[in-house]
């Protein structure tokens, strides 16, 4: 039997990171996790999020997303 793999759509992984949808999918564009679409929504991987909360030590993901951006204006707008 084939190994199932648990997906969370992007509004459930934006309320476990205190954040917007679309600053986790611009978490999947940057490569922090790892997420897929299906059937016209994204989801993020549910082992990828674990990790990244684990790795980050539970700090909001604007946050991050602001420490990611190289004083872009336009980058820094999209860390809500």
């Amino acid at each position: 039997m084939g190994k199932k793999i648990a997906l969370l759509s992007a509004e459930c992984a934006a309320q476990r990171l205190n954040t917007t949808p679309l600053n986790v999918l611009m978490h999947i564009k940057r490569g922090l996790l790892k997420g897929q679409e299906f059937d016209g929504g994204w989801f993020v991987l549910a082992d990828s999020l674990e990790r990244f909360i684990a790795e980050n030590g539970g700090e909001k993901s604007a946050a991050l997303c602001r420490k990611g951006c190289s004083g872009n204006s336009s980058c820094a707008s999209s860390c809500s």
